[in-house]
C-alpha cells in the first residue's frame, strides 16, 4: 500500500487485527467503492468506515471495532 491514506487506515487495522486480515481488508472495501488502497481519498473515508466496520466487527469483536471506527474518524 503506497498512499499514505492507504498506509495509515492499514495501520489502524494492523494495529487491532492480522496483517492478513488487514491487508484483505483495505483491497476488499477500496474495491467495493470503485477504488483501490493507492487512490482513495479523504472524502472516500466515510463511504468506507460503514463497509470496514462489518469485518473489524467479526474478527476483532466489539472493543477492537470500536478501536478502528474511533481512529479512522480522526482521518476525516
Amino acid at each position: 500500500m503506497s498512499s499514505d491514506l492507504g498506509q495509515r487506515i492499514y495501520d489502524i487495522l494492523k494495529a487491532e487485527l492480522s496483517e492478513i486480515t488487514s491487508s484483505i481488508i483495505v483491497k476488499e472495501k477500496c474495491k467495493a467503492i470503485g477504488k483501490t488502497p493507492d487512490t482513495i481519498t479523504s472524502e472516500d473515508i466515510q463511504r468506507l468506515i460503514p463497509l470496514i466496520m462489518g469485518p473489524a466487527l467479526l474478527f476483532g469483536g466489539k472493543t477492537k471495532s470500536q478501536r478502528i471506527k474511533e481512529k479512522l474518524q480522526k482521518l476525516i
